[in-house]
């Protein structure tokens, strides 16, 4: 029996078998070894298979700038990142564009990055960020900024790295008003925006210990004064005096009004200044709303009515008779009229208080008080200013003037002759 043995041949990189007959023929039919090639063949196609499966995406994955290529074949990033021992933070994020358009994906891994958190310039926390905003940050710290407190970048800023948030704490103000003392919060505030957050409104007249417009830059004390003015009128009437006048152109019994007499009036005006319900101040200020007016009556010192309407108060009568006088002329009166705008004898202008007289017994210029002799008529004031036949012939001592002939003659006529004295209050110088 011959013996039989094997080798390898070598064919392709792969070993295939090969049988001599070294005595013993040993014959293969064409079946058997058709089957043996499909088995081997179908363990190749496995493995190669296998390996295609394997190697069938590639991922480029970019960390920190850095970038490499894995091969995998699942498409959860997470799942790329842990087969290739790849750790994310607990703030990190990743963009992962996946595998839809193509068997290539980009992973980018984002790292995040420390944001300090100052309080009043000290680092009081540490919060982690890739694209959060500073509100985020905050709230991730677990950092809860009083109302009042100023925050910098604003709230709603996504930092960039590098950046850091700071907090500037408000400070206490206390602001005393109405017997009650309120703390706020304050920032720089001006005094007029802290009354506004203590829900203090302020009076016309109220008073703060400070400016409105100040702005408070540290704890402070404000006190809010409340201030009431109250102010009362008082009016009073000040009644007129009366007082009474002689007049030479009244008879003895008549009288009259002179000055019209009216109560004054004034007003006091007391203005009183409570400052927290005591009182500090009072002003008092008295106007004349109405200047008051004495009354004037005059009465009556001639014996009957004058003529002349000119009252020379100098003149002072007694039982309608001058009390002083140079001396008397006794006799005979006539009256007289003339044309308007006449003139006597002295040169005067011719007007009723101008008589005719003998300038040698009454010189021109003289002042007369002129009264019938048995008190029944009076001429009164009078000016020695004309003469005539009868005056210088010493027939009559006097011709009174009534007036301008058109509108007196009547008067001179009623006058007719009448019995007088002229009194000679003062002589005059011609």
């Amino acid at each position: 029996m011959g013996t039989a043995y094997r080798d390898m041949t070598t064919k392709g990189g792969y070993m295939f078998p090969r049988f001599r007959n070294t005595g013993l023929t040993i014959r293969i039919s064409k079946n058997a070894a058709l089957k043996i090639l499909l088995i081997f063949g179908s363990i190749f196609g496995a493995f190669l298979m296998t390996g295609l499966l394997y190697f069938r995406n590639d991922v480029q994955i970019i960390d920190e700038g850095e970038k490499r290529i894995v091969y995998t074949v699942s498409a959860d990033p997470y799942e790329i990142l842990r087969e290739n021992h790849i750790n994310l933070g607990v703030y990190d994020r990743i963009e992962f564009s996946g595998f839809e358009d193509s068997d290539t994906a980009t992973l980018v891994i984002n790292r995040a990055f420390g944001v300090d958190i100052l309080t009043d310039g000290k680092k009081t926390a540490t919060a982690y960020s890739v694209d959060a905003t500073v509100d985020e940050l905050l709230e991730q710290a677990g950092v809860k900024p009083d109302e009042f407190d100023s925050v910098t970048p604003s709230r709603k800023t996504v930092l960039s790295e590098g950046q850091s948030i700071s907090i500037t704490k408000a400070y206490d103000v206390k602001i005393t008003a109405d017997g009650k003392t309120i703390t706020v919060k304050c920032l720089n505030n001006k005094v007029s925006e802290l009354l506004d957050r203590a829900g203090i409104t302020l009076g016309k007249h109220d008073m703060v210990s400070e400016e409105l417009g100040t702005v408070i830059t540290e704890p402070a004390e404000i006190k809010v004064s409340r201030v009431e003015i109250k102010t009362e009128v008082q009016e009073k009437i000040i009644p007129y005096q009366t007082s009474t006048v002689t007049s030479n152109i009244l008879a003895i019994g008549e009288s009259e009004v002179r000055t019209k007499g009216v109560n004054g009036k004034t007003t006091t005006t007391t203005i009183t200044t409570y400052i927290d319900g005591v009182k500090t101040d009072v002003k008092k200020e008295t106007k004349v709303v109405t200047k008051k007016v004495d009354e004037v009556i005059a009465e009556g010192a001639a014996i009957v009515t004058p003529y002349c309407k000119i009252d020379d108060t100098s003149i002072v009568l007694k039982n309608g008779r001058p009390v002083d006088y140079e001396y008397i002329v006794s006799g005979k009166a006539t009256a007289y009229t003339a044309p308007d705008g006449a003139y006597t004898a002295s040169g005067r202008l011719a007007e009723i208080g101008t008589v005719a007289v003998n300038p040698n017994v009454i010189p021109y210029g003289s002042k007369l008080y002129i009264v019938g002799q048995y008190d029944n008529i009076c001429y009164g004031y009078a000016i020695a200013a004309d003469t005539g036949d009868g005056m210088m012939d010493g027939s009559i001592p006097v011709d009174v003037y009534m007036g301008s002939t058109e509108e007196h003659y009547g008067d001179a006529c009623a006058w007719g002759l009448q019995y007088v004295d002229i009194y000679v209050v003062e002589v005059g110088n011609g």
